[in-house]
């Protein structure tokens, strides 16, 4: 999400996967959360073939996973089309917490 990379520079190495891509240059993937690659990611949206399940493997390792204004996941069963909304995934409650104050600016300055 290029919209919060700027709130986040000052403190994070960030990745972009649209703007950051390249078939030169390797950069993490998702994956990353699981090997420690990633201390955070926003995502946003996913199927549970994919990024949402990752998230959800991530929550269970302990990570912190939220939908991208705060709010606990909803439950599997409420979600349509195999998809969940978007995600916040992060290693730790500081980086929880900035990404989460990123998305809130930005969502601010949307309206």
């Amino acid at each position: 999400m290029n919209a919060i990379a700027h709130l986040l520079k000052d403190r994070y190495k960030v990745i972009d996967i649209a703007a950051d891509y390249s078939s030169d240059i390797q950069i993490p993937n998702l994956n990353g959360i699981l090997s420690g690659d990633l201390s955070g990611a926003v995502i946003k949206s996913g199927k549970f073939l994919d990024s949402a399940a990752l998230a959800f493997i991530a929550k269970e390792a302990g990570w912190i996973v939220t939908t991208v204004d705060g709010s606990t996941l909803p439950p599997l069963h409420t979600c349509q089309n195999y998809s969940m909304p978007g995600l916040i995934v992060a290693a730790s409650k500081s980086v929880h917490q900035d990404l989460l104050e990123a998305m809130q600016s930005f969502r601010s300055a949307e309206c």
